[in-house]
């Protein structure tokens, strides 16, 4: 009994969390000041390209620079935003690491998903993949697997 409480209580804390962000992007927004640091870069990397709105094309190819590990432009991103944002208040830190993982998990999917959907990646005037916008199909699964990943690791904290 005590275990169906803890599930229906991950459950609903897993809802109410999805409500404060958006859906498209299914992720609690970084702080000011780590937020200040990885637009700031990303604007140095991909000027007039940078995006932090999934519903903007660019948004995939703003990503890749902080998720396409192994790349030159991952290297150059992290080792500079990184420095950066170590100066932020250790909340927004904790915020942004906590994310991290998911975050790069949300991105690789959703690359493998529009790669499967017969997608054509080309290269843009700044060396990342062409974007893509989520659809609102693709947006409700992944939200969905967002929730039950937040039960499933609450289950398996408790």
């Amino acid at each position: 009994m005590h275990f169906s409480v803890i599930a229906i209580v991950a459950a609903v804390a897993a809802v109410a969390s999805a409500q404060e962000v958006n859906p498209l992007y299914p992720f609690k927004p970084n702080g000011a000041c780590v937020n200040k640091c990885l637009v700031d870069v990303g604007n140095k990397m991909l000027p007039g390209q940078f995006t932090q709105d999934p519903t903007n094309p660019n948004f995939m190819a703003s990503l890749a620079l902080g998720h396409d590990r192994g790349t030159p432009k991952y290297s150059m991103y992290m080792g500079e935003t990184g420095p950066c944002y170590a100066k932020c208040p250790v909340e927004e830190q904790d915020l942004y690491k906590s994310q991290f993982q998911a975050k790069a998990a949300w991105y690789m999917s959703k690359k493998a998903e529009l790669a499967g959907n017969g997608t054509t990646t080309t290269t843009t005037t700044a060396g990342g993949p062409a974007p893509t916008t989520p659809g609102a199909a693709s947006t409700l699964k992944m939200s969905g697997l967002v929730g039950a990943a937040a039960v499933m690791s609450a289950v398996i904290l408790f």
